[in-house]
């Protein structure tokens, strides 16, 4: 069965690349930058959550009509729009394993997203991001190489205002989400960085608790694709292996409306 991999801010597809050098599949295994975030996105594109949750959507009905319903692997953005679209689009999905970002009505703002609400200090901090890059300090020093740091999706040329503009539509997310993650029927597994302080571990598991999924808990802060890549790749494989031994029954509609 096909495996699609969704990196979040600030990375890129690279984020995924300790786990995929370990990874040995017959199938079909994505990992994208998302839209914009390291190559220009296509015309017309609106930086926003339902854009991207469109986008993950598509690239989902690809991969099913090509190889069967897909495994599914969201880390912090790519955690959001990977419950997102399971939410929406059951039916394309074999199993579902997310972590480090929160769809929760009770979650306060980080820092640095409630900054971004504010009108022109927000696009001054973003422009900043692009400008100095500042985030490539953090990123090294937890485990990211030199030049994936430096490339980090602020810097990628008017990336940092899209990032700006995403996040700045998913202020409500909390509320406008969370009921629907009761929909997630497939298999599911939250995996967390036990020391991440932006999205604490008591957040993950309100989430994975309202969609009845398993709760693992990885040495690392964030940024475990990185961090921790043969326990993440461990988990993910235990959670493979369950999902394929056991019959699957196709969907032929949509379970939801999207």
């Amino acid at each position: 069965m096909p495996v699609l991999f969704l990196h979040g801010v600030p990375a890129t597809a690279k984020l995924w690349a300790p786990i995929l050098a370990k990874l040995d599949r017959s199938d079909e295994v994505l990992a994208p930058d998302l839209p914009g975030f390291a190559a220009p996105p296509p015309p017309g594109w609106e930086p926003v959550k339902e854009s991207y949750v469109n986008w993950v959507i598509e690239q989902l009905e690809g991969l099913r009509a090509r190889a069967g319903p897909v495994h599914l692997v969201g880390h912090d953005w790519g955690c959001l729009l990977a419950l997102r679209a399971a939410s929406l689009r059951p039916e394309l999905l074999r199993s579902l394993a997310v972590g480090n970002a929160p769809i929760d009505p009770h979650w306060p703002l980080h820092m640095l997203w409630r900054e971004w609400m504010v009108p022109e200090q927000g696009e001054r901090l973003a422009d900043m991001l692009a400008d100095t890059n500042p985030m490539r300090n953090t990123l090294t020093r937890i485990g990211f190489s030199q030049e994936d740091a430096d490339n980090n999706a602020f810097v990628y040329p008017g990336n940092a205002r899209r990032i700006l503009s995403l996040y700045r539509s998913a202020v409500n997310i909390g509320h406008e989400w969370t009921a629907d993650l009761a929909r997630i029927v497939i298999p599911t597994m939250f995996i967390w960085g036990e020391r991440d302080l932006i999205v604490p571990t008591e957040i993950g598991r309100r989430m994975a608790t309202r969609i009845g999924a398993e709760f693992t808990l990885l040495d690392a802060d964030h940024f475990w694709p990185y961090e921790q890549p043969d326990a993440a790749l461990a988990n993910l494989t235990r959670l493979w292996k369950r999902t394929e031994a056991r019959p699957y029954t196709i969907l032929t509609q949509p379970a939801f409306g999207s």
